[in-house]
Formats: structure tokens, sequence, C-alpha cells
């Protein structure tokens, strides 16, 4: 008796272990084709601009039925704040990537600069398409959510290399609250500016003077 009911258990066991692993397999194809689709949209929004794509532009592009990307995704703005999340994601996980096992402040602020000034030879169309995303905030709540989030996330990855670095002694006493927010904007502005008009200036000359900029207005002087 104790025997088959040993056995019973197993098959019940078996079962449900099949049953969590086929759960498993379609939450990660799930995930994948979501992915696949964000990333389509990516591409075809930098490409064409965010007035000017469709739903069957992301299905080409990305290489499924027009009826996949609905199931996973309810309409386009569903779409467009999905994508939005994931640039911010990436952004955040790239920078903790590289950073986490560096221990010198002034090296994590170097990286944070480096990765963000690169964007525009690495990822110009990133910017294309936060400038698309940007004319929507005045009339989609959403949207100006998670840019919100992602221009903040911006602002506390500098202020938190700051703290640090102010309380290891290696940055000169400061309000990283208000100068988190300036570096950025400092950041930003040049990087915007160079992708509007790739004239007005070498590129790489000025991030590397706005560097030293920074270093020499925060770093202790030994």
């Amino acid at each position: 008796m104790a025997e088959r009911k040993k056995a019973v258990n197993t098959k019940v066991a078996a079962k449900r272990h099949i049953k969590l692993n086929r759960a498993q397999r379609g939450k990660q194809i799930a995930n994948m084709r979501k992915r696949q689709i964000t990333r389509a949209a990516y591409e075809v929004i930098a490409q064409k601009g965010y007035y000017n794509f469709t739903m069957m532009d992301i299905a080409k592009r990305a290489g499924v039925s027009s009826g996949l990307i609905h199931h996973y995704f309810k309409d386009k703005e569903n779409m467009l704040v999905t994508l939005l999340r994931e640039m911010q994601q990436n952004i955040r996980s790239s920078l903790e990537k590289t950073t986490e096992s560096v221990v010198d402040p002034k090296q994590k602020l170097e990286i944070y600069m480096d990765q963000a000034f690169e964007l525009v030879e690495s990822e110009r169309e990133y910017l294309h398409v936060i400038f698309d995303f940007m004319t929507q905030i005045k009339f989609n709540e959403r949207m100006r959510g998670i840019l919100g989030k992602l221009y903040r996330g911006y602002r506390e990855a500098c202020y938190s290399i700051l703290k640090e670095g102010k309380e290891k002694g290696v940055f000169v006493e400061m309000d990283e609250h208000f100068l988190s927010p300036f570096f950025v904007a400092t950041i930003l502005g040049l990087m915007e500016q160079y992708v509007i008009d790739n004239s007005a200036f070498v590129y790489r000359e000025y991030t590397a003077r706005i560097k030293k900029y920074i270093f020499d207005m925060i770093l202790v002087k030994k």
C-alpha cells in the first residue's frame, strides 16, 4: 500500500514538473517574442518616426504576423510604453554591469559619461526615438511618466556616484542634488545638439573637454 501511494505521488510530482517546465518555456518564448517585437519597433520608429509607422511595418521588421503583435500588445501605445521601459532598463543594467566591480568613484563617473556620450555613435537611433517620444508628453500621460523615470534614472545614477565620491574624499564638498541634474543636462544637451547639427563642433573633442571640466570642478586637489 505504501509503495503504491509512493508511486502515485511520484507520478503526480512528475506531472507537476512537466507542467512547470512547459509554463517556464512558454514564458521564455513569450519574453523572447516581446523583445523581438520591441526591438523591431525601436528600429522602425528610428527610421520612420513616431507618426509615420504602422503595426504592419513592425510585423515585417520582426518577421512575425500582425496578429502575434496584437497578442502580446493590446495597442500601439502599450507597445511604445513597453519599448520605453526596456530602453530605461537596458541603460540602467548596462551601467550597473560595467561599474559593479569598480570601487573608484572617479572611474565610475568616467564610465557613466563615456556610456552616455557613446550613444551618439553606437546607438544614434536611441536619441531619435527619444526626440519622437518627447513630442507626445503633452498629450500622453503614460509616456510622460515613463520618460520622467528615464531621466530620473540618469540623475539618480549620477547622484549616487557623486555622493559616494564625496563620502570617500575623492570629490570635494558639493550639493550633489543640484550637480546631478546639471551634469545630466550638460551631457544630454551636447549629445542633442550634435545629433541635430553634427557640423557645429568636433564631438569627441568637446566630450573630452566636458569630462575634464567636470573633473576639474569636483576632484579633490592633491
